[in-house]
């Protein structure tokens, strides 16, 4: 497209719905740039917006006019879900001192549309902590708009953005979800994040999702909101959208039941490892001053075949016994005697365990630090000091002969 200007008679806007997991139904609509060509077809306004020659007074006019077509088709088709609408910091600043007259707000009452149903979205590229532009930021908040960090992740995080915009939902970069089908470090990357947003209050909308297998990626990596075009593409009207709505609620379902198969599976394993440990311990009476910790791992690594490898570790997280390994046919030893673990997850894990009683659980899944195997940690307390910790490799077939007892 020439970057010259645009007809106002040609310029419109799309909607492309968003969903929530909760509901499986739309959740708000999100406003997007469009303008009709000579010929009649419609293209996106992107290129245009994004386009380094557009003056900041064209691309103004072109956005207002985007968002007054919207709100008057908003109103028109009387609309209850949520709109989200993209705002440039640089079009805030003439208005830190007078936030109240904002053409955006303006618009509102003009079409007698609530500030409750607006969120606001600000590119997080974008985002400059300056008090200027954070006064502006807060009336919407203040009036009840909600507020959307776009492209989360796009540049470098800051977490003083996020303290200073408080926002209340972040969309996640959609790169990482197309990078995270190849590499399960942005898999792992996207979950870190949707568990940092959940437990600071941030609802979390994953958008671009353009395959199911992102979208699968997606949903286990928890979040409430979804956007893309396997779900549902930019549309004229807000009235009869056309959404891949089976997809998604498949999707949704199947992850449901996948998290209820995996709690099954882990109790099986645990409760078939409780068994086998508990026979030894009681054929086999742990005495640290009468025996040798480590012969008597190496004894115990022989009864359980399908273990990477064992040790034991005081309450304090002090490891008392070497790592005892098996290596192929072999059986190792490695020296990590006196280290401490009270810093890893899993012994936190373990002593909220045992601090409610139980005599024994199983870790999350995590990456081992040296070989980036996925792995489940066992543990079981001997006594009230001495822990038996039993790494598991999350080999299918090695875990499937556990939960089979």
């Amino acid at each position: 497209m020439r970057n010259a200007n645009i007809p106002s008679d040609k310029i419109i806007a799309h909607f492309q719905p968003i969903l929530s997991a909760d509901t499986k139904e739309v959740y708000a609509y999100e406003v997007l740039g469009r303008y009709v060509t000579d010929n009649g077809t419609v293209q996106s306004l992107g290129p245009f917006f994004t386009d380094p020659n557009t003056s900041h007074e064209e691309a103004l006019r072109v956005d207002r006019i985007v968002k007054r077509y919207a709100f008057k088709k908003y109103a028109e088709e009387k609309r209850d879900e949520y709109l989200f609408i993209n705002i440039r910091l640089a079009w805030l600043l003439p208005y830190a001192t007078n936030p109240e007259e904002m053409l955006t707000l303006q618009l509102l009452e003009e079409f007698s549309i609530a500030p409750e149903k607006l969120v606001i979205e600000i590119t997080e590229e974008e985002f400059n902590a300056n008090e200027e532009y954070i006064r502006a930021i807060v009336h919407y908040k203040k009036i009840g708009c909600r507020i959307a960090l776009d492209d989360y992740g796009k540049s470098a995080s800051n977490i003083d953005r996020l303290a200073k915009l408080q926002p209340d939902i972040i969309k996640i970069n959609i790169d990482y979800i197309h990078k995270s089908e190849r590499s399960y470090h942005y898999r792992e990357y996207l979950r870190t994040l949707a568990t940092f947003a959940d437990s600071v209050g941030i609802e979390v909308l994953y958008e671009g999702v353009e395959t199911e297998r992102q979208l699968d990626i997606c949903i286990s990596s928890k979040g409430r909101f979804y956007q893309g075009f396997l779900i549902a593409v930019p549309q004229p009207s807000m009235r009869d959208v056309v959404i891949n709505s089976s997809v998604f609620s498949a999707l949704i379902e199947t992850e449901y039941k996948a998290i209820q198969n995996k709690a099954i599976f882990a109790e099986n394993v645990r409760n078939s490892l409780d068994v086998q440990v508990e026979r030894f311990l009681l054929e086999n009476p742990f005495d640290s001053e009468k025996i040798s910790s480590d012969a008597y791992l190496v004894t115990l690594l022989n009864e359980l075949p399908e273990v990477k490898r064992v040790y034991l570790c005081s309450r304090q997280g002090v490891q008392l016994s070497n790592n005892i390994e098996r290596h192929l046919e072999d059986v190792i030893f490695r020296e990590y005697k006196n280290r401490n673990w009270a810093w890893r997850g899993y012994f936190h894990e373990s002593l909220k365990a045992f601090a409610m009683g139980k005599k024994s659980c199983l870790s999350n899944v995590y990456r081992d630090f040296v070989t980036k195997e996925q792995m489940f940690t066992y543990y079981h307390a001997i006594n009230d000091d001495v822990f038996l910790f039993v790494d598991i490799s999350k080999d299918t077939e090695r875990m499937k002969a556990y939960a089979a007892g």
